[in-house]
């Protein structure tokens, strides 16, 4: 075969198949697989993402559940309620210990060693996007020999339920070693006890129950004292007194990338405009926070570049609690919500002046936005280190369809659907009578798109009325039509520096699903893309499959 019938094959096999070119594995949803990350679960805000110990109510509530619902196999066995001491142990080489970080659950102890079955558990509060159709759950768990079964539930927002049980060790070996559960919800409700792997020994569901509006999981655990000696469970709060215990670790929630009961599509979210923090090689987040307040000056704003007529739906961005190092938020001193606007712009002019929003066409107040611990900041404005690491949240707000901001669909170069530039603030607001010890502030980000991130000193609303207030003591805000009138550019050491931020879509673009072999995305197959392809010829992920 000579060159030139060689390169017609290589491009036809370029254009028709789609195994050459490499997919990434979808990102989890949700992850919690290290020591901060459990202990935020632990110690979070009430009522956001919060894990904590079964209680009585829950108890009897599960204990009914399994009993009118039962759909296949055997009820898990229910003892005693003896609530379980719950903390964070960070992994030993000591064999008979997990060696990563993990969620303790220890019982008992010399003066209160139950005689007979009881039961303890923990229960979760999922507070991210309760849609998890078309997804795998999975998490780690490292029982002992005491313990009888274990099982796992999910429950909507109705509060209906669906639960798996195993037998320990029929179905899970006691650790070690540790057994991975997973359960991919496309099989819910239609494979029954086979739907996680491993397979359970019961399983039950309520009718009705809607894997779209999940709102907690939740562990039951059921025991039984047995003669013989209990290893100490691993160090951590109040451990050494007791003499059972269990671990669970890597809780993760990942989208399937293939198809699911609906169209086939590689995540619930597309991305429109991506600008996230930058990580550094140690895995910190490059930047610092600037102080975003709605209520007083200074708010934060950034540009970003529309190029398709497609709604935001989704609103995800980075920040912090000035001066907080915990990996969960301040106790109390959590924003009430966030005020959203969007902006048109002001390009720079030739006289010097920098660009900076126009006139805000669009807000969203938001009460419901959702947040997970991100890592710890390295600040740039500190080379020495001097500074204590702040912890990093990322926070989300989905909007009702009522919401979605939909741009000009003529854009600046007068196509349609063409290019836009707006510009995004976030500015967080507290109740009149919350005492704030660590503000909210944006995180920044080095230099991503067009000009500096903006802060802003003074807006005047299209009645005349000026934000802040400089007449009288009463809040003044921004609204629909408000003009920007002050601020200055962020910069440090003459760079230009912008905002952490992402803004999602329920709709793929054409990078989501291109031509297929159309590598270079400019909707073309050509000797373009089988150059990229070339240069890349057995390339791999690096990830071994066995």
């Amino acid at each position: 075969m000579n060159f030139r019938n060689k390169f017609i094959w290589f491009a036809i096999m370029l254009v028709t198949t789609a195994w050459l070119v490499p997919t990434a594995s979808a990102e989890p949803t949700f992850l919690v697989d290290s020591f901060q990350e459990w202990e935020m679960l632990l110690f979070g805000q009430e009522g956001q993402n919060m894990v904590s110990p079964t209680g009585v109510e829950q108890l009897h509530d599960q204990r009914m559940f399994w009993e009118r619902n039962l759909a296949d196999g055997k009820a898990p066995d229910f003892g005693e309620l003896l609530p379980a001491d719950l903390y964070v142990f960070e992994g030993d080489d000591n064999p008979e210990y997990p060696d990563e970080p993990c969620l303790i659950m220890a019982w008992g102890g010399p003066d209160v060693l139950p005689d007979f079955t009881a039961t303890a558990g923990w229960d979760f509060v999922y507070g991210i996007d309760p849609d998890l159709s078309n997804c795998t759950i999975s998490l780690i768990v490292h029982p002992p020999p005491a313990i009888v079964n274990v099982s796992f539930g999910l429950k909507d927002i109705n509060g209906a339920q669906v639960s798996w049980s195993w037998t320990n060790p029929a179905d899970i070996p006691s650790s070690p070693p540790s057994t991975t559960i997973t359960i991919n919800t496309n099989d819910i409700p239609t494979m029954g006890m086979t739907a996680p792997n491993p397979s359970a020994s019961g399983y039950a569901i309520t009718p009705g129950f809607d894997i779209t509006q999940v709102v907690s999981f939740f562990i039951n655990e059921t025991f039984h004292s047995t003669p013989g000696t209990f290893p100490t469970p691993p160090p951590g709060a109040g451990s050494t007194t007791k003499l059972y215990w269990n671990a669970w670790d890597e809780f993760k929630v990942v989208p399937n990338t293939g198809p699911g009961p609906g169209p086939a599509v590689n995540s619930k979210w597309f991305v429109k405009y991506s600008q996230p923090p930058v990580i550094t090689d140690d895995n910190m987040i490059y930047g610092w926070d600037e102080l975003s307040l709605f209520k007083r000056p200074p708010f934060m704003a950034d540009d970003w570049e529309c190029t398709d007529k497609r709604p935001i739906t989704d609103i995800h961005w980075w920040g912090s609690f000035l001066g907080w190092t915990q990996p969960y938020p301040p106790p109390g001193q959590m924003p009430k919500g966030f005020h959203i606007g969007i902006w048109t712009d002001v390009p720079k002019d030739a006289t010097g002046n920098f660009s900076h929003p126009g006139v805000m066409i669009w807000e969203n107040y938001c009460e419901s936005s959702v947040w997970n611990f991100a890592g710890f900041d390295k600040d740039p404005r500190d080379p020495d280190l001097a500074i204590e690491n702040e912890a990093c949240f990322q926070f989300a707000q989905f909007l009702s369809q009522d919401q979605w901001f939909w741009q000009d669909p003529i854009g600046e170069d007068g196509t349609q659907g063409g290019r836009n530039v707006y510009w995004l603030s976030i500015a967080a607001y507290y109740g009149p009578n919350q005492e704030v010890q660590h503000p909210w502030g944006w995180k920044t980000r080095p230099h991503h798109f067009n000009d500096d991130a903006v802060r802003t000193y003074m807006v005047q609303n299209p009645d005349g009325t000026v934000w802040p207030n400089t007449v009288g003591a009463d809040f003044m805000p921004y609204k629909i039509g408000a003009k920007w009138i002050e601020g200055e550019p962020v910069e440090l050491n003459g760079e230009s520096w912008d905002l952490a931020f992402e803004l999602t879509t329920n709709a793929p673009g054409y990078e989501d699903n291109p031509i297929p072999g159309d590598l270079n995305l400019d909707k073309q197959v050509d000797i373009a893309d089988f150059g990229i392809f070339a240069a890349h010829w057995l390339v791999g992920t690096g990830v071994i499959v066995p």
